[in-house]
C-alpha cells in the first residue's frame, strides 16, 4: 500500500494534456507548472474527517480511506485519498477540520470549514471565487463564457474543456453554483454558519492565544469570501454579535480604529465550543 501513495500530500495532480509528438498540449498555470483541476468528492471528504478522529497518522488514514471510499477502482480510491489529504489536512492529521468535527460534531460547520480549506488549497478555484464570482450578485445567471474568460486569464495557455467542466462541477459540489438552462449556471446563496467564521478567524489570526487584529487586515484575507459572505458589513455583524455574546474579548470601532481582540486562542475556543 505505501508504494501506491505519494508520501507528499501536497504533490500536484498530473496535467490533463502532456505535450507529445502528435501535438497534444500540456495545460500550464502562470508559473509554468503543469496543472489541472481534479474531481472533488465532498461527501468523501466529510467521511475522511470523521475517520481521521480514529487515526493517529496519515498512513493509517490513507489505508482506512482506501477501504471506505466509494469508487470501484482501488487506483481511483488511492488517488482520491491522496487529494483528500492534500486539500483537507494541510495542517496535519490533527488539523482544523478534524478539530472542528471533534469539538462540534456538526455537519454544517464542518462543510463550511471544508469549503474554506479546499478553496485555499486549490489556487485556481479560490481565485475564481474572489476574482470572478464574488463581484456577481447572488442568484444571477453566469454564462459559460464568464468562466472561459477567467480560465484564459489564469492559465498561460487555453485550458481544456475538461478543466472548464471540472471548475463548474466542483463549484456545484461545494454548493456555490447550480445548473441553469443551456450552458449557464446560477450563483447560489450560501448561508455559512457564523460559528465557522469564528473558528477560522481564530485558526488564521489567533492560533496560539488571545490576539488583537485590525479589521482591515482580517478583511484582506479571502477566507470570509470562501465561506460565502458577500460583504464586509456581514462579517462585521457576526463580530458584533460574538462580542455581545461574550465570545470575543472585544470589538472596537473608534475614529479610524476598527479591531477585534479574541478572548481565546484556537484550542481554547474549540474547548469552550461557543456557537452563534
Amino acid at each position: 500500500m505505501p508504494s501506491l501513495f505519494n508520501d507528499d500530500p501536497k504533490s500536484e495532480d498530473p496535467p490533463e494534456d502532456v505535450s507529445t509528438a502528435s501535438g497534444s498540449r500540456e495545460v500550464r498555470s502562470r508559473d509554468g507548472a503543469g496543472k489541472t483541476i481534479s474531481d472533488l468528492y465532498i461527501t468523501d471528504a466529510m467521511s475522511a474527517i470523521k475517520e481521521a478522529t480514529k487515526c493517529e497518522s496519515f498512513e493509517a488514514l490513507k489505508e482506512r480511506l482506501v477501504q471506505i471510499l466509494g469508487q470501484n477502482s482501488e487506483e481511483t480510491r488511492i488517488r482520491n485519498a491522496r487529494f483528500i489529504i492534500r486539500w483537507f489536512f494541510p495542517d496535519g492529521i490533527d488539523g482544523i477540520a478534524r478539530k472542528t468535527w471533534s469539538a462540534y460534531g456538526d455537519d454544517r460547520i464542518l462543510l463550511d470549514v471544508l469549503r474554506y480549506l479546499y478553496l485555499s488549497q486549490e489556487p485556481v478555484m479560490g481565485s475564481c471565487v474572489t476574482g470572478c464570482l464574488f463581484p456577481i450578485e447572488l442568484g444571477m445567471r453566469i454564462p459559460a463564457s464568464e468562466f472561459d474568460r477567467f480560465l484564459a486569464s489564469y492559465y498561460s495557455e487555453p485550458p481544456t474543456k475538461k478543466t472548464a467542466q471540472r471548475l463548474k462541477t466542483n463549484f456545484i459540489k461545494l454548493g456555490i453554483l447550480d445548473v441553469a438552462r443551456g450552458r449557464d449556471h446560477l450563483l447560489v446563496t450560501l448561508v455559512p454558519t457564523k460559528t465557522a467564521l469564528l473558528i477560522l478567524t481564530h485558526s488564521i489570526f489567533a492560533p496560539g492565544g488571545p490576539r488583537t487584529v485590525e479589521l482591515r487586515r482580517l478583511l484582506a484575507d479571502p477566507y470570509w469570501k470562501y465561506l460565502g459572505y458577500k460583504s464586509e458589513d456581514a462579517v462585521r455583524a457576526v463580530f458584533r454579535e460574538a462580542d455581545a455574546a461574550g465570545i470575543l474579548g472585544k470589538y472596537v470601532v473608534a475614529d479610524q480604529l476598527e479591531q477585534i481582540t479574541t478572548r481565546w486562542g484556537l484550542d481554547e475556543f474549540l474547548s469552550n465550543k461557543p456557537r452563534l
